[in-house]
């Protein structure tokens, strides 16, 4: 059997090729018969080494798991899915390299990723001008523009979804409006700096202080104290790596300011826990989360979540730790584009593309997504929650923050 090499492992190809029946789908639509049998070539571009490799593993892991469940239950009228990775390792201009190599020498139907979105902005003008759809998986609002980028699609929340849940959660909710910004100076958090500012701005508020910082900087002290001189009362952090997350944690233990701290998802993941210097770092900490991944007072998980990890439980235990929204975004973006291709019963991206704009709703293990022509977002505000980053559970939920 032919084997590939995928992130440092190797796997069969029939792992590699693997696919779902796109499980918990809405389908209300009626699809024509693919007529073809020859695999649809998916191209996926994931940083699976690299800063952002923790995530992104796991997103990998997630994205061949969707594809091995359609192709295990036939593929899509008869067509299997063929997986074609690259990994980009975090550098936007090898992500760009690969989009070239994937559209033009690979001659991919589709593709999935990058999944950062200082990765994904130079790669959105080859995916257009080649008229592929394109699965973004960046959360940064600029990524998506339905009249410049037709044929790409959002498979995550955006950035506006995670700093007005996070905005809020400690404006309204915890009553703090003196908030410091400390990102990484990657497009991102640049990005999100500025989002975040223009936000609080809309409410009368400007940062106490704010700063974007080499992800790499190996101490973050001197940004902590001057955040803490500035009068600061709380702290947002946007960023992807969770090396740099535990640096701000760590930091801000180290100075004894436990001030509530908010961000990004990377919070709440076990790589930044098992980079703290005490556990009690990571106490006053919360991140924007989503409810598929939340428990209740039971502490059981929604059950299109726990029927996932039930049927994938040997697969998923290595992933538990970065945090169920890892693997269930990669899941997400193979979802969508097959059941694009489902209902359009072609691969051509126009028709899939239609078929995505007039799908009411796609359920995903990740939450729901609505398309339209003229917002192609999707996520659905009611999927995100703010959650305690040091309360994941044994099932790898995560507790609700509450005020």
């Amino acid at each position: 059997m032919t084997q590939t090499k995928r992130s440092g492992i190797n796997v069969t190809r029939r792992q590699m090729l693997a696919g779902s029946a796109a499980t918990g789908l809405t389908a209300t639509l009626a699809a024509p018969a693919i007529a073809q049998n020859k695999p649809i070539r998916l191209g996926w571009i994931a940083a699976v080494s690299g800063m952002f490799a923790s995530n992104a593993q796991a997103q990998d892991w997630g994205f061949h798991t969707a594809v091995q469940d359609i192709n295990d239950a036939g593929g899509i009228d008869g067509r299997k899915i063929e997986i074609v990775m690259r990994d980009s390792a975090a550098d936007p201009s090898k992500a760009v390299s690969f989009a070239k190599e994937l559209i033009f020498n690979q001659n991919i139907d589709g593709l999935c990723g990058p999944i950062n979105s200082g990765e994904v902005l130079p790669t959105l003008g080859v995916v257009a001008a080649a008229q592929r759809i394109h699965m973004l998986g960046g959360s940064v609002d600029e990524l998506i523009d339905p009249v410049k980028y037709p044929l790409a699609f959002r498979n995550l929340n955006t950035n506006t979804q995670y700093i007005t849940t996070a905005t809020k959660f400690l404006v309204d909710g915890l009553k703090r409006n003196k908030v410091a910004i400390i990102d990484d100076s990657t497009g991102y958090g640049v990005i999100a700096m500025q989002a975040l500012t223009k936000l609080l701005a809309t409410r009368g508020l400007k940062p106490a202080y704010s700063v974007t910082v080499d992800p790499n900087k190996t101490d973050l002290t001197d940004e902590i104290v001057q955040a803490r001189n500035a009068g600061a009362d709380s702290i947002q952090t946007w960023t992807n790596a969770t090396g740099f997350m535990a640096r701000v944690l760590n930091a801000r233990g180290e100075q004894k300011w436990d001030v509530p701290i908010a961000g990004n998802p990377s919070m709440f993941q076990g790589q930044v826990g098992a980079l703290l210097t005490k556990p009690s770092y990571w106490d006053n900490a919360f991140a924007a989360g989503y409810a598929n991944g939340v428990v209740d007072e039971n502490g059981n998980l929604r059950p299109a979540t726990q029927e996932f990890l039930d049927k994938h439980k040997a697969g998923v235990a290595p992933y538990i730790a970065t945090g169920i929204f890892s693997f269930l975004q990669g899941h997400a973006a193979a979802t969508i584009y097959t059941t694009g291709v489902r209902h359009a019963g072609s691969t051509d991206s126009f028709k899939v593309k239609a078929a995505l704009e007039s799908i009411p709703v796609i359920q995903t293990p990740y939450g729901p997504f609505s398309y339209t022509p003229t917002d192609h977002n999707g996520f659905a505000n009611s999927g995100m929650v703010m959650v305690i980053a040091n309360s994941q559970q044994p099932n790898g939920g995560l507790k609700a923050a509450k005020v």
